[in-house]
């Protein structure tokens, strides 16, 4: 059985390019006959904000999206929550570790910087330089070096990892040359998106994760997670983002429209389901739709066409 889910973060309030992301998983996974879960990434604990998780879940189900496992309303202890989900990862760092494939570092970001060759991006390639320094440590038994733990890095080989994209094709990645070992576990003691979302993922069986192609960069890194663990990538499917009325990017930092706004402001939101459709080329008026009123008439074929793939 085909498994798709969607997994907003809870820092903010939607906006149109986070909605239009969760209609185009909603529909997919519908398409396809998969099931569909609703999954709650609120890890990043520092950058959580309150009530968010409950408004997100809101925003959703009034624009007509469902979803077959996943949280209604957020309690203390709700499982499709990643802030319940720790003892998990905890246990995959463990078995990493056990197998050798994960260290102790604590440089800081100013430190890889001075060390890297050359810098990649916002944060240069990481050089390995605690790769073989600490090697008496363990997950559950770690030193503080100048009043700071460690973070634990992942161990990449020199070897390029692929996948093909449902829409973008092709991809590729040196992941010893391009991103340089990565971290797991960061050293205030919080698990790490890549970690956290290669596990949940395995865990619900996921078979297709459709989602914005700002995540496509981190995709080879979950691969090389998944092969590690043991468990079978799903296939991705990266679709474009959308941009605001200036043609820059949505954003929360920047207080780009938020779909609470929009009810607020009385837009409903049929009309905001047949914009996001017509913005990525679904249909081609700009007119007000239901979710269900875009199955009616999209196919897989179609749908996969409309948005780039072949």
């Amino acid at each position: 059985m085909r498994v798709s889910r969607y997994a907003p973060s809870p820092t903010g309030p939607l906006h149109l390019g986070n909605l239009r992301t969760a209609l185009l998983a909603w529909l997919q996974a519908r398409l396809y006959g998969a099931k569909f879960i609703m999954r709650i990434e609120d890890l990043d604990i520092p950058r959580v904000k309150a009530g968010s998780a409950k408004q997100i879940i809101d925003d959703l189900c009034w624009l007509g999206l469902d979803w077959d496992e996943g949280p209604i309303t957020i309690t203390a202890r709700d499982p499709y929550c990643q802030s319940n989900r720790t003892t998990y990862y905890q246990r995959a760092l463990d078995y990493l570790y056990s197998r050798g494939l994960v260290y102790p570092c604590f440089c800081s970001r100013n430190d890889i910087r001075q060390a890297a060759s050359a810098p990649h991006g916002p944060m240069p390639v990481y050089p390995g330089t605690c790769r073989r320094r600490y090697e008496n440590m363990s997950p559950h038994n770690e030193s503080e070096i100048e009043g700071r733990k460690p973070a634990w890095r992942f161990i990449v080989n020199n070897e390029t990892v692929s996948f093909k994209d449902m829409l973008m094709g092709e991809v590729r990645q040196n992941l010893a040359c391009d991103v340089g070992d990565f971290v797991l576990r960061r050293s205030d003691g919080l698990f790490a998106y890549q970690l956290a979302v290669v596990v949940d993922d395995a865990a619900m069986a996921v078979t297709d994760v459709l989602r914005g192609e700002d995540l496509l960069d981190s995709t080879c890194r979950q691969i090389a997670l998944f092969k590690a663990l043991g468990a079978p990538a799903p296939r991705f499917w990266h679709v474009g983002l959308m941009n605001d009325k200036n043609g820059k990017r949505m954003s929360k930092r920047d207080g780009s429209d938020s779909v609470g706004a929009l009810r607020l402001a009385g837009i409903g939101a049929q009309q905001i389901v047949g914009e996001l459709a017509f913005s990525c080329g679904l249909v081609n008026e700009n007119r007000p739709y239901t979710p269900a009123d875009l199955l009616s008439f999209l196919t897989q074929r179609s749908f996969k066409s409309l948005l780039g793939g072949s």
